[in-house]
This record gives structure tokens, C-alpha cells and sequence, in this order.
């Protein structure tokens, strides 16, 4: 058998090299998708340093991130505490709710009942309606009623408009609070009885066993879609333009509109958008790990 030579040598050790790399897991394990986008983000970066058409669109879009990013928080904090609340209701409520012993059992019962049908109605109401038309009624319907009844009946002038930004969060919380209420409701529901007993049995009452029981169970098992709501919530928030509300996509609309720029001036929006969301998903992934109950 004669000797192979240097070349053939080498050859066959490059060879070697790239069967082991595509034997290893970090092939198929390493997450392409992101650097993908880690890629495309630099060289649009590096674009918008280099050419003063997309710097200029790009400092006149970031007045529009604070914004957006502020309705959006303020919003899914609110949706929240709106979700938890109706959720409660709507997950500790049998339905039909079943009448009580005495008076004050068919009071409860009767509150409970009215409590149970109020919240039904709020989520199937809210889930049914498009998100931009309940920002529409908001905006041009409701705040307007509120304001003139208060000025008529109290004498007092509120500084809400349909068209600020505080209209555009109390749409977006009470659309999403009906969505996350929902998703509460699951969460609770899938704790089992068995526990929810146990802890009445040790003493606590039904306030005690939902706070220290039953909601810190139920959070871990639904963080994965609260994440995903508020990541929706940020994409969301771009309806608001319609409102005139000053975000990115307001921004982005009036100044394409005078430049004719539509190419570069959306193509720096979808970045934006892109990388707050990619950030967002990224946090609430380091979050449910931290969170994850090995077992």
C-alpha cells in the first residue's frame, strides 16, 4: 500500500474535520434563526450609520419608540390586573352559580351570580370585537360620553381626549384584560382539587389558599402565553396610529407621506418592531427557565 502524500494527507484530515462537525449536536442544537437575524440587524445598523437618508429616518422614528414601548407597558400592566381579577371571578364561580342556605347564602349567591354573568359578558364581549373597533369606541364613543357627563353632571373638565394616549391604553388593557383573563381562568382551573383542599384542611382560608396555593402554581404553568401576550401587546400597540397617538408607526406614516420614502422609512419600522419583539422573546424565554420546575 503506498503512502499518501501531503495534499492527499491534508485532504483526508479536512475530510475528517468536517464529518465530525456535522456529527456534533451544535449543528442542529445552535439557534440559527437568531444569528440569522443577529446578521440582517448589523448590516441594516450599519446601513443606518452610513447613509444619511435612513439616519434621518431613524431619529425621527425614535420619538415614536418611547411611546410605544410606554403605551404598551402601561397597557399589559393594566390587562394584567384587569385579567387576574375577572379570571378569579370567572374560574372560583361555578356556572351556573348554585343558590345558598339562609340569607346570607342567597345574598352570596346572588352577588356571586351577578359578579360570574357581569365578567362573561365583559370577556366574550371584548374577545369578539376586533381590537382597532374597541379602540374606535373608545376613542370617538365612550371617553366622550364619560367626559360630557362628568362636565354636565359634576361640573368637572377631565384632560382626556379621544384621541391621547390614555385613550389608547384604556382600549388596549381592557381588549387584553379579557384575553389574559382567560388565560388566568386555565391556569387556576388546572391546579387540582386535591390541593386546593389539602390547604383549606391546614386552616387557610379561601383568600389565603388562592394567594399562597393556587396563584403561584398557576403562574409558572401560564408564563409561556403572558409572555406571548405581551410581545402582541407591543405589535399590538401600532393600531394606536389610528388615533394619531405619536408612536413609530404614526411617525413612520406622516414622514413617508412628505418624503415619498416608503421603502426606507417602513423598512427601518419593521426593525424596530423586529427588534424590541426578538428582545422581548428572548427575556421571557430567560425568565421561564429561571422559573421551570424540574421534575
Amino acid at each position: 500500500m503506498s503512502a499518501m502524500s501531503p495534499s492527499q494527507q491534508e485532504s483526508e484530515s479536512d475530510q475528517r474535520g468536517l464529518r465530525r462537525f456535522l456529527s456534533t449536536n451544535i449543528l442542529y442544537t445552535a439557534p440559527w434563526w437568531l444569528i440569522i437575524l443577529i446578521m440582517i440587524g448589523i448590516a441594516i445598523v450599519i446601513l443606518i450609520r452610513s447613509d444619511e437618508i435612513y439616519s434621518g429616518i431613524f431619529e425621527q422614528l425614535r420619538e415614536g419608540v418611547g411611546m410605544t414601548l410606554g403605551v404598551s407597558l402601561i397597557a399589559y400592566l393594566s390587562a394584567l390586573v384587569i385579567g387576574l381579577i375577572i379570571g378569579l371571578i370567572r374560574s372560583t364561580t361555578p356556572s351556573p352559580p348554585k343558590p345558598g342556605t339562609g340569607i346570607g347564602g342567597a345574598l352570596t349567591a346572588i352577588v356571586r351570580t351577578i359578579l360570574y354573568n357581569v365578567a362573561s359578558l365583559y370577556v366574550n364581549i371584548l374577545r369578539g370585537l376586533p381590537i382597532l373597533v374597541t379602540l374606535l369606541i373608545v376613542a370617538f364613543v365612550l371617553v366622550p360620553m364619560i367626559r360630557n357627563f362628568l362636565e354636565g353632571t359634576f361640573s368637572v373638565d377631565i384632560d382626556l381626549r379621544g384621541t391621547s394616549p390614555e385613550s389608547a391604553i384604556i382600549a388596549l388593557a381592557f381588549t387584553y384584560g379579557a384575553f389574559l383573563s382567560e388565560t388566568f381562568r386555565a391556569g387556576i382551573q388546572s391546579i387540582s382539587r386535591g390541593q386546593i383542599e389539602a390547604a383549606r384542611s391546614l386552616g387557610m382560608n379561601y383568600y389565603q389558599t388562592v394567594i399562597h396555593v393556587v396563584l403561584p402554581q398557576a403562574l409558572r404553568r401560564i408564563l409561556p402565553p403572558l409572555g406571548n401576550d405581551m410581545i402582541a401587546m407591543i405589535k399590538d400597540s401600532s393600531l394606536v396610529a389610528i388615533l394619531g397617538v405619536r408612536d413609530i408607526t404614526q411617525i413612520a406614516k406622516t414622514s413617508s407621506g412628505r418624503s415619498f420614502r416608503y421603502l426606507e422609512t417602513y423598512l427601518v419600522v419593521a426593525v424596530i418592531y423586529l427588534t424590541m419583539t426578538v428582545l422581548g422573546t428572548l427575556i421571557v424565554r430567560y425568565i421561564e427557565r429561571r422559573v421551570k420546575i424540574d421534575h
